[in-house]
């Protein structure tokens, strides 16, 4: 089976962010390059710059998604695997595509976000809008539904 490359894990801290870790270990062997990337909303950036809330808040939030960004690599690490970290600000579907295409990796993985049919209208998809942005492989991570 061939190898990726190069692979960029979106990690956002949350449980799904951790699922896509987790579920991108396997095609992780060691000679990879591996980059994990966090954004800081645009809805963020956007409220700073209309005045909804101070320059601090907006630094606050951009420290807690860095202090995120900071426990994926070391999670990684802390597993034999060497990762770069990268910060950015916008609309996350935007920053995973550019990034990924600056760095020319060959696998974007995300983890998936349960919504039912009006959030994800209302919301979008970041793994939906990924593919028609992406010139590489694509993995949608997600935890098997729990048995009752």
């Amino acid at each position: 089976m061939e190898r990726f490359e190069k692979i960029l894990l979106a990690y956002d801290g949350s449980e799904q962010g951790r699922v896509a870790l987790r579920r991108a270990r396997p095609l992780i062997g060691g000679e990879e390059e591996i980059h994990l990337l966090a954004v800081v909303p645009l809805t963020s950036a956007v409220a700073a710059a209309e005045g909804f809330y101070t320059e601090a808040m907006y630094e606050a939030e951009r420290e807690r998604v860095q202090a995120v960004l900071d426990e994926g690599v070391r999670l990684l690490e802390s597993r034999g695997i060497h990762a770069e970290g990268h910060l950015r600000a916008g609309q996350p579907a935007h920053q995973i595509s550019e990034l990924a295409k600056h760095l020319g990796v060959d696998l974007v993985v995300v983890g998936h976000h349960r919504r039912g049919p009006l959030q994800r209208w209302w919301q979008g998809s970041v793994g939906a809008s990924l593919l028609d942005r992406l010139d590489c492989s694509l993995l949608v991570a997600q935890e098997a539904e729990k048995e009752e």
